[in-house]
């Protein structure tokens, strides 16, 4: 049951910052294409990159803290459920070229910024 609990604190952490990055980005953005929950798509996969050795190989991250940090903070800053709903969203708006250069480069520059935190971490330690 105290996982859950590490979820939902997580999952607090991590809602509120994706909100108060991607609005302060998108902010300073003067047209409508998502750029604070691109920023925050790939940011987070960097960090879960640079994590994923650590958390996996570190005697001192208990599963509570991977459940903590992975599941909690991390999966719900980077949510793709609000990806998709911006997506769809520009879809909806017959805002086709618009729509797939976000999904294209939410998908393909998170993937790469996983493999770059990975590859960063093992560079470093």
């Amino acid at each position: 049951m105290y996982l859950i609990l590490f979820v939902a604190i997580g999952g607090a952490i991590g809602a509120i910052s994706r909100y108060i990055l991607s609005n302060a980005i998108q902010n300073l953005s003067s047209n409508s294409f998502p750029y604070g929950m691109l920023v925050c798509n790939i940011l987070g996969s960097i960090i879960l990159g640079m994590l994923y050795d650590s958390l996996s190989k570190a005697d001192f991250f208990n599963d509570s803290m991977k459940v903590f940090i992975q599941i909690g903070i991390l999966s719900s800053f980077t949510t793709f459920s609000a990806f998709a709903l911006e997506a769809y969203l520009m879809f909806e708006k017959a805002d086709y070229l618009t729509a797939v250069i976000f999904i294209l480069l939410s998908v393909f520059l998170s993937i790469g910024g996983l493999i770059l935190g990975i590859n960063f971490i093992r560079l470093v330690f």
